[in-house]
């Protein structure tokens, strides 16, 4: 057993020593600097023409720095950050929603509102012909308009305050 002791007290030093090789060198990608032109990264990061309160922005796989309404890219051939035109954005569609909103304005249940929002959505249904529920494609904006009315009428007519 005392022989054990200093055996594993040899390991524990030899496992300390050995884990700072292991880890490579400090400072993130690229050495203690950071990334860097040397690493082939973006750029050197702050300074070089960018101002201090510029924040990271990456769109896709370009990095930008944004500070007080201006974009900044780093232009390698000046090694300096430049003020470039605000990037490009890419036109996501919005997910279409065929509910309504709907408070319970004479204090229904929870109970109440599941039963007229079921009963409600049937009646929507044979109201308009789609069904939101079972539909594997977009319907027409007119069917899915006319779903979305049908149950806000429904709602209403059973005491819900509709937006």
């Amino acid at each position: 057993m005392t022989a054990s002791l200093p055996r594993s007290g040899i390991a524990l030093l030899l496992a300390l020593i050995t884990l700072p090789a292991l880890a490579g060198p400090g400072g993130g990608p690229g050495g203690p600097g950071g990334p860097g032109p040397g690493w082939g990264g973006p750029g050197p990061g702050h300074g070089h023409g960018l101002p201090d309160a510029a924040r990271e922005l990456w769109i896709g796989s370009a990095l930008y720095f944004l500070a007080a309404g201006s974009y900044y890219m780093w232009n390698a051939d000046r090694k300096e950050y430049v003020v470039v035109q605000a990037p490009q954005t890419v036109a996501t569609v919005p997910p279409t929603s065929y509910d309504v909103i709907a408070y319970p304005a004479r204090g229904q249940t929870a109970d109440q509102q599941a039963r007229d929002r079921y009963e409600c959505h049937s009646w929507a249904v044979s109201q308009s012909g789609f069904d939101p529920a079972s539909a594997t494609v977009a319907p027409a904006q007119s069917a899915a308009d006319y779903y979305r009315r049908a149950l806000g009428a429904c709602l209403n007519g059973r005491g819900y305050s509709i937006n």
